[in-house]
């Protein structure tokens, strides 16, 4: 996957900072207890609209991020600025992240890890990761296994949202898995719904790939990351391979 093709246009953005304005309570407590252990510097790549890295800040770490989609920062920014929080947001990918600091912590909640889809683009940011960690600093992320393949495939569904000016953000999606690639794709289109017509549409097209626990764990090896815990998100019990999300926490 090209990171290009999956910019979060200015409807997606907004329709997933309304359904996901706020992080889950039990992810968040989960990610507040890696950055107490931290005792140091934190980066969350990928960090979309702030969910985590925001509350994070809110608590008195010392947290940065980067994220691809412009619209997503400029939410968090703004995010930010309300709550009076002040922190470093680049717009860049794993390939242009250039800040040469490093970090105790470097964490990747809810899935996004996925949306890296060729081995290259995985490499690159298991790299740049392993690079940026202090000596006794960790790496925690989610992926999505085969068991989270979204069914049924091939069949349109819709939901939306209320915004507070009264419209609706109306989402189609229509999605398809690769058993070969093991990579799912979503054909999304977005709907500004006011005064009972349309008023902007969008279209995107998002694909996730999904993982064989042994395979990234392979991955993590070649990049002289080592696996320490293997949880179920976020009970932090011991997971296997037949879950559908699998929590990794991995040091140096």
């Amino acid at each position: 996957m090209n990171m290009a093709s999956v910019p979060y246009k200015g409807l997606c953005a907004e329709y997933y900072n309304l359904i996901r304005h706020t992080a889950p309570e039990d992810a968040l407590q989960c990610y507040l207890r890696y950055a107490k252990e931290a005792c140091g510097p934190i980066l969350e790549p990928m960090c979309g609209t702030g969910r985590f890295l925001i509350p994070l800040l809110e608590h008195g770490y010392s947290v940065a991020g980067f994220d691809y989609s412009r619209n997503m920062l400029d939410i968090c920014r703004r995010k930010s600025k309300e709550k009076g929080l002040t922190t470093t947001l680049l717009e860049a990918s794993f390939e242009t992240f250039s800040l040469s600091e490093m970090y105790k912590l470097i964490f990747i909640p809810s899935g996004s890890f996925c949306h890296l889809i060729t081995s290259e683009q995985v490499s690159r940011a298991l790299k740049l990761i392993s690079d940026r960690l202090m000596p006794g600093g960790k790496f925690v992320f989610e992926i999505e296994t085969l068991k989270a393949v979204r069914e049924p495939q091939g069949v349109w569904k819709g939901s939306w949202v209320n915004k507070p000016d009264g419209s609706k953000i109306v989402v189609h999606v229509l999605t398809q898995f690769d058993k070969i690639s093991h990579i799912e794709t979503g054909l999304f289109r977005y709907e500004l719904w006011e005064n009972n017509a349309i008023s902007q549409t969008e279209v995107e097209d998002f694909t996730v790939r999904h993982y064989d626990p042994i395979e990234i764990e392979q991955l993590i090896e070649q990049h002289n990351l080592k696996v320490v815990g293997k949880w179920k998100p976020y009970s932090m019990s011991n997971a296997d391979d037949n879950d559908a999300c699998i929590l990794y926490e991995c040091n140096k």
